[in-house]
């Protein structure tokens, strides 16, 4: 027994070990001496037992520039990624490789691979900066630089920038792969040194359609900056506040990040399955079939369902085509658990008939596919499934009822008179109420009346809510609370732990982003050391949201809770709610 339960740990943490990995990124190839750049480390599934080991490179200073962490549920699975980040500084001007950097995970040790920066005499900009780099720039982060030929890359391309309006969608260079379009993009703030950027982040998936050293971009994106300017003269016919306000101007501006290199090693030979089609992912299959007694020429629908992580959309089974079945085409559906298609279900709904009252199962089913974490092929099977046909009957010509001749009789119509007889005497309606007199009159000519004065006021709330949007802000964040709560309750009561803390840290964000008027997306425990908590919440109540964040992080980790102490956390932000109010 104690056997058994060391394999299995054993075998969890390797599960866990697969999917631990550090990426390292620069948000600009290029720069001048005396303008730093952001150096990015990612570590996804894990934090480092200790703090990364930078180089030391002779012409560069690499300082630490703080540490995020962002955490994501999708189809009952949670990732996690810690990034920590750092300022470089060029000294002087040349060609730079950044390596090596090493990041320990207790006996583990990871070294991403080196990063190249090239730096200009100071002043100098490259052919692609313009000098607004300091009001905004884009980058380009693949999710892997070394993937197989149909594996999905996650991709995100960055936009920062201070002020700005008209953004357009990135344009991405993406020869020799398969991109996916962008969804909704998400927003967050970022602040580098002593500026503040809004950040708008594209994700998308890229995938490799040949094996080879590729490259992955250029990202060029337009926009319009709001840039602050001064008046460099002045005369007496100058506007005489000229030298003493900021005046801004709007500047159209082509941004653009570096193409990234991509290692796209090819699916292998030896071992690949017989009915393979080019499936790449992780994958598992339900099968099913009904009903499994019929007649000759009866329907038999079989159902499949392929669940898991890879290109969702582009799964196909391999042809169905049985000896002694007639086979027809299926239907396919397909459900998206994230915006990319990522992670998914895909169903086929396949019909087939039995020609032969000989057969006695529906054969076995089998989904050949590619495994790039494990690196070789895999086969799902389901089935046979036992079928019992029996004797059809001789067909029947099919017969019209009611009619044996061919003829369509058509039945008369029963006589109409077309004639009214003509009343001499109106009877009731000659003593009908007057029209003027009747209340319903007067009722429906004030309905016009009643729908512009609704009208008008609808319009003058819209107005209000337009003209102050911290207003209309704390309505829609009052609006998704109640409705939140009510669901946390229900959460709560069935012990639904996992989708229970994701719901509660989204009201905490929404709850302190509406409170220190700042994008609720990206709000993790570290906003309480921000400038702006400490002037806005006080003290003892930065460490009750430090304990909740703390206490759903750990609660999220540690799998499964009691009613008890999910309605503890659920007490908890209620009078988080009430306090930042």
């Amino acid at each position: 027994m104690n056997r058994i339960a060391v394999f299995s740990l054993v075998w969890m943490l390797a599960a866990n070990a697969l999917g631990q990995q550090v990426s390292a990124s620069l948000d600009r190839a290029t720069t001048s001496v005396g303008e730093s750049v952001t150096l990015s480390i990612v570590c996804t599934d894990f934090t480092p037992s200790s703090q990364p080991v930078m180089p030391s490179i002779p012409g560069l200073r690499i300082a630490s520039a703080g540490t995020s962490r962002q955490f994501q549920f999708a189809n009952g699975k949670r990732t996690s990624s810690y990034t920590l980040n750092y300022l470089v500084s060029p000294l002087k001007q040349g060609n730079y490789s950044i390596s090596p950097i090493q990041v320990r995970l207790d006996t583990r040790l990871f070294r991403p691979k080196p990063l190249k920066l090239r730096v200009l005499p100071a002043g100098q900009r490259s052919k692609n900066d313009d000098g607004l780099s300091q009001y905004a720039f884009v980058r380009l982060l693949p999710g892997k630089t070394e993937a197989y030929v149909g594996e999905v890359i996650p991709l995100e391309i960055q936009l920062h920038y201070i002020d700005g309006v008209n953004v357009q969608l990135p344009e991405l260079t993406a020869d020799g792969f398969n991109v996916a379009s962008f969804p909704k993009h998400k927003q967050s703030r970022m602040q580098k040194g002593n500026r503040i950027y809004q950040v708008l982040t594209f994700q998308t998936a890229a995938t490799p359609l040949k094996a080879g050293e590729l490259q992955l971009g250029p990202v060029k994106q337009s926009m319009v900056l709001r840039v602050r300017k001064r008046q460099s003269r002045r005369s007496p016919f100058n506007d005489p506040f000229d030298g003493f306000f900021d005046r801004y101007q709007q500047v159209s501006v082509d941004l653009e990040a570096e193409a990234q290199a991509i290692t796209v090693k090819p699916l292998p030979s030896a071992g690949r399955p017989a009915g393979f089609n080019g499936a790449v992912g992780r994958y598992t299959m339900q099968a099913k079939a009904s009903p499994l007694e019929v007649t000759v020429g009866d329907p038999v629908t079989v159902n499949i369902q392929l669940s898991g992580q890879g290109a969702i959309e582009s799964l196909n089974l391999p042809k169905l085509n049985w000896p002694g079945f007639k086979s027809y085409e299926p239907s396919v559906t397909t459900k998206k658990d994230n915006p990319l298609g990522l992670l998914g279900t895909r169903a086929f709904e396949q019909v087939v008939i039995p020609e032969s009252d000989t057969l006695t199962e529906v054969p076995r089913i089998d989904f050949p596919y590619f495994d790039p974490v494990a690196g070789q092929y895999r086969v799902l099977a389901k089935g046979p499934f036992p079928l019992k046909v029996h004797p059809g009957d001789k067909p029947v010509a099919p017969v019209v009822a009611g009619n044996t001749t061919g003829e369509t009789e058509t039945p008369e119509p029963p006589p109409q008179n077309d004639i009214l007889t003509i009343k001499h005497h109106l009877g009731p309606l000659g003593q009908a109420t007057p029209l003027l007199a009747r209340p319903s009159y007067w009722l429906l000519q004030s309905i016009p009346l009643l729908l512009w004065l609704g009208a008008l006021a609808w319009r003058r709330q819209a107005n209000a809510l337009a003209s102050n949007p911290r207003l209309r802000r704390e309505r829609q964040v009052a609006g998704r609370t109640r409705t939140s709560l009510a669901k946390l309750e229900t959460l709560a009561e069935g012990g639904e732990a996992g989708r229970f803390h994701t719901e509660l840290a989204e009201v905490l964000r929404e709850q302190i982003g509406l409170r220190l008027d700042i994008p609720a997306e990206g709000i993790t425990g570290d906003i309480v050391h921000s400038p702006a908590a400490h002037r806005q919440i006080s003290e003892a109540l930065r460490d009750e949201i430090r304990r909740l964040f703390t206490a759903s992080d750990q609660a999220s980790y540690a799998g499964s809770q009691t009613t008890g102490e999910l309605k503890a956390h659920l007490d908890l932000l209620k009078k988080l709610i009430r306090a930042l109010k």
